[in-house]
């Protein structure tokens, strides 16, 4: 039973099909109602007894809560609705989600208490990523049988679940590449991440195109490829994701049209323009508007009506938080990231070898944030907490001393 919240995590990422379910404040999809088992296992499982580096993370993160949900508190006075109840209430469940993912993701560093429930932990996140996987087909598989609707879908946001493989795939590549983990965790990792690589490929097309995910792999595995430029593992990678590409563009007619439209969106007429999907434009449209409510913002998730704000967001995760919770709770968010980084770039991170496969899971879910609104709850801050839950489980360096004889020394953490 103490270790069920490891089998139980996977599951967290299953494809609604059908358990969606529409409401006045958004979707509550599948993984919303088994959050609540997955925090009760959590709960029942043995907690660290030392302080973790998640420590210095959560004072972060309970300032940007506070701050958010004071700024929903002000809507009501500097906007004019006649009735802004279904308003506050919108924003403040939609902040209340993003605290109880975020809390979960907590508690799973809190539960990485010694290097074999990390190595385990390795394979929990294997395993969602396989899931991820075959959702992503699955979903395409029906939505091509079917028509389309929020009842069929695979997933909520097909976007969203392409940033949360490639945050997935450049964690797990950089713990590869690192020799992390034991032989066995190397070699089907590397199976899984070529498979997800290909529900990827197979799953696009002009109307599911996740070309944020695209942008957010290059950035990830960029990173990688530049800190272990002479690793033979690296010239591996390189030349498989070459020849899954240049497959995919030969042999699958809507890879092919998808490529085709992005890189020349205009014909043969202009073969050097790339189409954004309006991103660069939808930035400049709305980043001006910070100056309307530079302090609190608009308020958290308050978008369209009387914000001022486009209802469909920015697009830009970063951009919209400065927009929604003002300089204060904008900045707060730089911090958690800076925050984040840091902990990523310390010594005792690169002793477990964890250290260059956060940085590049942190640079794939910035890249994946500037394309859209990914983080406000759900399975994007969920994988994002997940793939630091091992740097945030790691305890402070002066901690790490056991008494040997009469001399203090260093006591192993590191990863089998």
């Amino acid at each position: 039973m103490k270790k069920l919240w490891l089998f139980f995590f996977p599951l967290l990422f299953l494809p609604n099909f059908g358990s969606s379910q529409q409401t006045s404040f958004g979707v509550l999809e599948i993984s919303d109602w088994l959050i609540v088992p997955f925090i009760f296992l959590l709960l029942i499982a043995p907690s660290a007894g030392y302080r973790q580096r998640i420590s210095q993370l959560i004072p972060f993160l309970w300032a940007f809560l506070i701050w958010s949900f004071f700024s929903i508190l002000t809507i009501h006075f500097r906007y004019d609705y006649l009735d802004d109840s279904l308003v506050l209430i919108g924003s403040c469940l939609k902040l209340c989600r993003l605290a109880l993912y975020v809390f979960t993701t907590i508690l799973i560093a809190r539960k990485l208490t010694d290097p074999i429930v990390r190595l385990q932990w390795m394979w929990s996140l294997v395993a969602a990523l396989a899931l991820l996987s075959l959702g992503l087909l699955a979903s395409t598989r029906v939505n091509q049988s079917l028509s389309s609707s929020d009842t069929i879908e695979g997933y909520k946001s097909y976007n969203l679940m392409i940033v949360s493989v490639a945050i997935l795939c450049s964690y797990i590549v950089g713990l590869w590449i690192d020799n992390t983990g034991t032989r066995r965790w190397r070699r089907i990792a590397a199976f899984v991440v070529v498979c997800a690589g290909c529900s990827v490929v197979l799953s696009s097309s002009l109307t599911s195109h996740g070309r944020g995910g695209w942008l957010a792999f290059a950035a990830g595995f960029g990173y990688l490829f530049w800190k272990r430029t002479q690793a033979v593992k690296t010239l591996a990678i390189l030349v498989m994701l070459s020849v899954i590409s240049a497959t995919a563009y030969e042999t699958l007619p809507s890879f092919k049209a998808l490529i085709d439209a992005t890189l020349s969106p205009a014909g043969n007429s202009n073969p050097e323009s790339v189409d954004d999907g309006g991103r660069v434009s939808t930035w400049q449209h709305e980043a001006p508007k910070l100056v309307d409510a530079p302090l609190f913002g608009s308020g958290f998730f308050h978008r369209g009506g009387e914000s001022g704000l486009w209802s469909s967001g920015s697009h830009n995760f970063f951009l919209q938080m400065f927009l929604e919770t003002g300089l204060v709770g904008g900045g707060i968010l730089i911090a958690i990231v800076i925050c984040a980084w840091r902990q990523a770039c310390q010594p005792l991170a690169a002793r477990n070898r964890v250290g260059l496969s956060t940085r590049a899971a942190l640079i794939t879910a910035i890249a994946g944030g500037m394309s859209g609104e990914y983080f406000y709850g759900g399975a994007g801050i969920l994988i994002l907490f997940a793939v630091f839950a091992i740097v945030g489980s790691l305890p402070h360096e002066r901690l790490i001393y056991a008494k040997s004889g009469a001399r203090l020394q260093p006591m192993r953490w590191r990863l089998a």
